[in-house]
């Protein structure tokens, strides 16, 4: 799982720049290919006969980080991901984990507490090292030593041994359901590598046992990797990738336009016709298991309230404004869950979209009006990552809130400021933050990690207290009863809207333009951190 967030272990992103410390070579702006051939003398393709020629893509947003044990926002996954093989990885535009580095899938012991993972013989990472099971127990056991962002994904696991050089042992402090599905499912790193030098290694020099290796990146302009002839599996035919960011919608989709890049992720909703229309352009798309919301905080200042919150949900329309500024592209949810996986979870999305709280301006200033927490003319203040749809969420919000004689401030920051802002609980920081979250096939991930208290100042920044609420969390995530815990999601939903937690969104299609005339084969997927595939061995340039 990633989100738009991230914070690095060991020496912060904050306490790297106030430094003058080197973040991440990863750590990207605006900019644009120069050129999207590059000669031999610059790639060894093993090719003789003429240039190497190169894939470009444009991102939505800058990466931050190349670690798997520390990265933890889906753009900086959409990069690694090439670099890094799984234990187990998804099939293209589904959320069936197969085996990857794993030989097989997993041995079952004492009733879901234990799993036996053979490894294959094959793989080896960049230096010509075999992955062994050690390189897997670090994997695993790392973020939670660490204390890193990606720490609830992998905290259930209480042990874990590597039994031989190709053999891997997980015991677990309990059942945990999604174990297989989504635990399993992780980038394997190189150990020794990665603990002689943590920060070159999230740096400089990450060493994967992927398709594609590190080649070089500058920052605010691009990065780069190329083709590791040695890859073990099925190797890649695109010689080398470049990804751009373009945080701008204009941009990106001018880009595409002016044929200046062959795959651009991102489509602003406004533009998703005029692409499928343009001569030359495909749109590719497919379900996506994100979600996008509007959280408060619910530690200090006027949030804490729960009738403030409920009056800014009701002073704006969310489903108007799904309709009108995303229209097809994606869907009004009022839950916390990507559609496909309430569907599979059979919960009871009408009742939910039921509670969606309706615009209602003079029920919104009865709210504010009537608290003690709010006083009139005053402002709350939202934050949004650069992102155009976010902003403009958080500046309906402020806009209305000026219209019953209130007010609201929106502040858009740049990506790393906002992720070492909106995590605090701070009323100085915000009010209220907008973001996303790309999930998985387990409601777990996205309830413990938005909701529970365990993932306060990790994963969210809203602090909501309500013990019966994070008990439902927590029950559902020790045991494999379906009824179990199908009902305390549900219950825990009910309060969420109930309570005005925060205000559920949307889910967008996960969606790529394609220059046709340059490569095929790119496909988008079912998560926007593996968006677009460009590891699979179809995708070629014409």
């Amino acid at each position: 799982m990633a989100r738009d967030n991230n914070r690095q272990s060991g020496i912060s992103r904050r306490e790297a720049i106030a430094s003058g410390a080197s973040v991440s070579a990863a750590l990207l702006l605006a900019g644009c290919a120069d050129d999207p051939e590059i000669g031999d003398d610059d790639v060894d393709d093993g090719v003789d006969d003429g240039p190497a020629e190169q894939l470009n893509i444009t991102q939505q947003v800058a990466p931050i980080e190349w670690d798997p044990i520390v990265l933890n926002d889906a753009y900086s996954e959409q990069i690694v991901h090439t670099v890094y093989d799984g234990l187990y990885e998804y099939d293209v535009q589904t959320l069936d984990p197969q085996p990857k580095i794993a030989a097989d899938e997993p041995e079952v012991e004492r009733d879901g507490e234990r799993f036996i993972v053979p490894l294959r013989e094959e793989p080896e990472f960049h230096d010509g090292t075999p992955v062994t099971a050690e390189d897997v127990v670090h994997t695993f056991l790392a973020p939670v030593e660490e204390q890193t962002d990606n720490m609830p994904d992998v905290d259930m696991i209480e042990s874990a041994e590597a039994i031989d050089e190709r053999t891997v042992q997980f015991d677990l402090e309990f059942p945990y359901g999604a174990f297989t599905e989504m635990t399993l499912a992780r980038n394997v790193v190189h150990a020794e590598a990665r603990q002689e030098d943590p920060e070159a290694y999230n740096t400089e020099n990450p060493i994967g046992s992927g398709p594609y290796q590190f080649d070089d990146a500058v920052v605010g302009e691009f990065a780069d990797v190329t083709r590791w002839d040695d890859y073990w599996d099925e190797p890649s035919e695109i010689p080398s990738i470049r990804w751009e960011p373009a945080e701008d919608d204009a941009g990106r989709v001018s880009r595409i336009l002016a044929q200046e890049t062959d795959v651009m992720e991102g489509i602003p909703p406004a533009d998703w016709t005029r692409l499928e229309e343009e001569d030359g352009i495909r749109v590719e798309s497919t379900p996506d298991t994100g979600v996008f919301y509007m959280a408060f905080n619910t530690n200090e200042g006027p949030t804490a309230d729960p009738d403030v919150r409920r009056a800014v949900a009701h002073c704006h329309s969310v489903g108007a404004f799904v309709d009108d500024v995303i229209g097809e592209a994606g869907q009004n949810i009022n839950y916390p869950v990507a559609p496909t996986i309430a569907d599979e979870w059979d919960f009871p999305v009408d009742e939910w979209n039921d509670m969606e709280y309706e615009f209602d301006p003079d029920r919104a200033q009865e709210l504010l009006d009537g608290s003690d927490a709010i006083e009139e003319g005053e402002e709350l203040h939202f934050i949004s990552p650069p992102d155009d749809l976010r902003q403009q969420w958080c500046e309906l919000a402020a806009d209305r809130l000026n219209e019953i004689g209130y007010g609201g401030t929106v502040e858009r920051l740049d990506w790393d400021t906002f992720l070492n802002t909106y995590d605090t609980g701070d009323a100085d920081d915000y009010n209220a933050y907008t973001l996303g979250w790309t999930g998985g096939a387990d409601p777990d991930t996205y309830f413990w990690n938005l909701l529970h208290r365990e993932s306060e100042g990790v994963n969210q920044g809203h602090f909501y207290e309500s013990d019966e609420f994070h008990d439902k969390i927590e029950e559902a995530r020790r045991t494999v009863d379906f009824e179990t815990r199908r009902q305390n999601y549900i219950d825990v939903t009910e309060e969420l809207l109930e309570e005005c937690v925060w205000i559920p969104g949307w889910n967008t299609l996960s969606a790529i333009a394609i220059n046709e005339s340059r490569v095929d084969g790119v496909l988008p997927d079912t998560s926007t951190s593996t968006t677009p595939r460009v590891d699979l061995p179809s995708v070629s340039l014409q």
